[in-house]
């Protein structure tokens, strides 16, 4: 159970000398400034029916810059009340070109910097491929859970040994794209998440499988956004809105009051493309 945010640029301003100015996301704006911004909801952010409030067990950012290069930083604690985070928050606002932001209310995993997010993902010894970050609030179960696990270990992902269901889950994803060609990316992970869809719809009834399955992924290419969940729709949310400058944000929650936000559509990946306007969208149930 978890609040997510992602942001993405769009196209890059051009300097009177003719080159691309450098990344510039309002990162601090979603994140500490806005008037339900990422941090705020720490303490006032939805829960699921009969839950205590906040989502304070650890928070996380994490980003690419233009370069294709990461930087996360987590801690465990709420990020209300902690300076890291804004200094964070503001670090990300002078390169990041994709951007994901998680507050963690744990439902699978101990309480560790370790299970905070967003997990970095990155190709195994001897294989090619780009590093991933993923943020998910849902809690993965039973049969559901195993099958990552096992595929996990098939694949040799150290991931599929962790406590937490969304380790498990970013190392069967880095399993199943992070060495595909960038352009090939969003129709692999589209088909990788039908098949985990198919899996979880075995045990027939979904809650038995999952809460949720909303996830934000960054690769340096863009941001991959999924909708899914088995009940309370409520609070399993994601919504987008464009940026005015270029690109997109995305929430669990609306961060501003600004107009354009729209929940994205159950069983809908989309991918933001970063540095360009492109969106493609697959429906995957």
């Amino acid at each position: 159970m978890c609040r997510l945010l992602g942001l993405v640029t769009g196209p890059p301003e051009i300097s009177p000398a003719g080159l691309p100015s450098s990344a510039s996301l309002p990162s601090w704006q979603h994140c500490v400034g806005a008037p339900h911004a990422l941090r705020h909801q720490a303490e006032l952010g939805k829960v699921p029916p009969d839950n205590p409030p906040g989502h304070e067990d650890s928070w996380g950012v994490g980003w690419f810059d233009t370069a294709g290069q990461i930087s996360l930083l987590r801690q465990v604690g709420s990020a209300q009340g902690s300076a890291y985070f804004v200094f964070a928050s503001e670090a990300a606002s002078k390169n990041a070109c994709v951007f994901l932001g998680h507050l963690r209310k744990a439902s699978c995993g101990a309480i560790t910097s370790d299970n905070a997010h967003p997990v970095r993902v990155d190709p195994l010894e001897g294989q090619s491929g780009d590093s991933l970050l993923v943020i998910h609030n849902g809690t993965l179960k039973g049969g559901l859970l195993g099958w990552l696990r096992s595929e996990g270990e098939r694949a040799g992902r150290p991931e599929a040994l962790s406590d937490s269901d969304t380790v498990v889950l970013a190392g069967w994803l880095a399993a199943e794209i992070g060495g595909v060609a960038t352009e090939k990316r969003p129709a692999a992970l589209a088909q990788a998440l039908q098949r985990l869809l198919a899996q979880a719809a075995l045990e027939g009834d979904p809650t038995r499988s999952y809460t949720g399955i909303n996830l934000l992924i960054a690769a340096p290419e863009g941001l991959y956004a999924l909708r899914q969940f088995s009940k309370n729709a409520d609070y399993y949310t994601l919504s987008a809105r464009p940026l005015s400058g270029g690109g997109w944000v995305l929430a669990s929650e609306p961060t501003d009051t600004e107009p354009g936000w729209e929940a994205l559509r159950p069983g809908e990946l989309v991918f933001y493309g970063a540095n360009h306007s492109m969106v493609e969208k697959a429906i995957l149930v």
